[in-house]
């Protein structure tokens, strides 16, 4: 399913360069990409990654598990 995933708290950001494995460029507060409901939370493979205004942030995350206890809301697109 497509969603959107609006998160309690932005995930946390290594202060690494963009050699750093993960990498984000910003505080990201919403994810957007196709998740599967795992037990506990959303596998999300991510398309879009955005900080609390709304901002695009660059990173390189491409898949990540999100657990239910970090996710706000999400809305299915």
């Amino acid at each position: 399913m497509k969603i959107r995933a609006l998160l309690k708290t932005p995930l946390y950001r290594h202060r690494g360069g963009p050699d750093q494995v993960p990498y984000l460029a910003g505080n990201v507060s919403e994810l957007r990409g196709t998740a599967d409901a795992r037990d506990g939370g959303l596998d999300l493979q991510v398309a879009e990654m955005f900080d609390g205004k709304g901002e695009p942030v660059a990173g390189s995350l491409k898949r990540i598990f999100l657990p239910l206890a970090k996710v706000d809301y999400y809305i299915i697109e």
